[in-house]
């Protein structure tokens, strides 16, 4: 067992809780109805144009700052995209074979025989759901009120109908990214992801692979399977990047 696993595991749920908290603490809201953010309880309008820009200038600054700190180790120990591909991962394994894959940029429906039943797909995809319509509600918190979440989740009667379209059309692209799309996002969408490839220098880690022992490899693909990325190093392409899950 990796000795950080759990260290790492414990870091990722503890980033997704804070994150959660944000919204649901009055910390920062966007309100589309009033075209304003709510900052610590405080009001301040799209149209206060030197807060804008400021807080344009700190979103942009982040991400360069992290780069600059902490690298990857965001990606691997922080980011909730790689939190629950991972899980998703791991589930999948579990339910359909060790060796399947249903990614989007997999090499196709790859299940195992044995584990091909009607129950593993239910509990797998049902799993899923659940998860996706747990997020969409920290989602909505962002732009509602606790207090509006809370009456959405309990009262079937005072729903609004742009809310559950909303909530439906968010869970769906949230099962999308979790069920199909997964480590895909981080390889080919993700900005954060793209920029450390853009500035990243000879210091950088680089992994190669020693062909001279390849005779070595040949009956043992431990490094691939270990990978939470599914990295393989005796054939490294171009788009593949260490996360520095430890």
């Amino acid at each position: 067992m990796n000795p950080y696993h759990w260290k790492r595991k414990f870091t990722q749920f503890a980033v997704l809780v804070a994150i959660s908290l944000i919204p649901a603490l009055g910390l920062f809201r966007i309100d589309l109805a009033s075209a304003s953010f709510f900052i610590l309880g405080h009001q301040v309008p799209w149209s206060n144009f030197p807060f804008i820009i400021g807080l344009a200038l700190v979103a942009a600054t982040a991400p360069v700052l992290t780069y600059m700190t902490i690298g990857t180790v965001w990606c691997g120990w922080a980011c909730p995209q790689n939190f629950f591909s991972e899980w998703a991962n791991k589930l999948t394994f579990n339910l359909l074979g060790k060796r399947a894959d249903v990614r989007v940029d997999g090499a196709g429906m790859v299940v195992a025989s044995s584990k091909n039943r009607i129950v593993n797909w239910l509990i797998l995809g049902g799993s899923i759901v659940a998860v996706s319509m747990v997020m969409a509600l920290v989602a909505f918190l962002f732009f509602y009120t606790p207090s509006d979440v809370w009456n959405f989740v309990v009262s079937s009667q005072s729903r609004p109908a742009n809310m559950i379209v909303m909530y439906a059309f968010t869970s769906f692209l949230i099962f999308i990214d979790i069920a199909a799309i997964r480590y895909f996002l981080c390889d080919y969408g993700c900005l954060y992801r793209w920029g450390m490839r853009l500035f990243k220098t000879n210091d950088a880690l680089h992994v190669t692979y020693d062909e001279s022992r390849s005779s070595d490899c040949t009956k043992c693909n431990y490094c691939k399977t270990s990978c939470i990325t599914a990295i393989d190093p005796t054939h490294i392409r171009s788009y593949d990047a260490c996360i520095d899950c430890g």
